[in-house]
């Protein structure tokens, strides 16, 4: 147990690297958000590429291995979704939901499977705990709340996170989480 802890906190350490995209597009605007999720996104294919044909030529082979869950050994990882999500986001939506999105989207997955792993209990079908689940809505609410969002646009939030969370879509939660979140704030926002 507290093994799998520690190796899901450094998971979601790594996978909160994602919050440099908004703070990105915060201070630098939309041209240069753009230009770094895109380089990243190159040199992450690249890396990807190395990882799972040439996996002893990996720079950062231990770091994966740490990281990797089973199913992402040989296939596509999760930051490749984040990077073209985070991408999409920044090309077709506003900036005030691509901050809200992107960062209750990350924070919310990296507390529900922190606290999912720490403390859950009570497992739902999809795998997941009740008390992770919780704990993630309870996150997308409060960085809502915290960045001015409306009270629809908080609800909502929290809704959608629930959702992408507990229900298993077949496409990986890391691209469908930020580009639903976003899409939802852009929605509300707009709305109210």
């Amino acid at each position: 147990m507290r093994a799998r802890l520690k190796n899901e906190i450094i998971r979601k350490i790594v996978h909160m690297s994602g919050i440099t995209v908004p703070l990105v597009y915060f201070y630098f605007g939309r041209d240069l958000a753009l230009l770094y999720t895109s380089s990243a996104l190159l040199g992450f294919m690249a890396l990807e590429f190395v990882r799972t044909r040439a996996h002893s030529l990996f720079p950062l082979r231990r770091t994966a291995d740490l990281i990797e869950r089973q199913k992402e050994k040989t296939a596509i990882a999760a930051y490749i979704y984040f990077s073209i999500a985070a991408t999409a986001c920044l090309y077709f939506f506003e900036a005030f939901p691509v901050i809200v999105g992107i960062s209750t989207a990350l924070a919310g997955d990296a507390v529900a499977a922190v606290v999912g792993v720490w403390l859950g209990r009570h497992k739902l079908k999809s795998g997941k705990s009740l008390e992770g689940s919780t704990a993630g809505v309870a996150s997308v609410i409060a960085i809502a709340y915290a960045l001015n969002c409306n009270p629809a646009t908080i609800v909502v939030s929290g809704l959608v996170f629930l959702v992408i969370d507990l229900v298993e879509l077949g496409v990986d939660d890391n691209f469908t989480a930020p580009l639903a979140m976003v899409a939802a704030v852009q929605l509300f926002e707009a709305i109210l």
